[in-house]
């Protein structure tokens, strides 16, 4: 297991070491998620899907509201009630 020392600064702000940004290929800008867990926080690279994972999450999704009965009409009245509360 690799590591480094860093230290956070006074706005929460921890550095990623130049080392390990390099060998991820982490760039400015990108984006994580932290999670706390059992006392220790870890970061976990945020990857926008791929087209493949894109188009089959809109398949799943497409089966699901089938199985459910969702139809065309149901969806957009979901969308004029969600645009309305803003």
């Amino acid at each position: 297991m690799e590591f480094e020392v860093t230290k956070m600064g006074e706005r929460g702000q921890i550095v990623i070491p130049q080392e390990f940004r390099k060998e991820m290929n982490l760039h400015r800008g990108e984006k994580f998620m932290i999670i706390k867990h059992d006392g220790n926080l870890l970061l976990k690279r945020m990857e926008a899907p791929t087209i493949d994972e894109f188009n089959a999450m809109i398949k799943k999704g497409h089966a699901r509201a089938k199985k459910l009965g969702v139809t065309p009409e149901d969806m957009e009245s979901a969308r004029k009630r969600a645009r309305a509360k803003k």
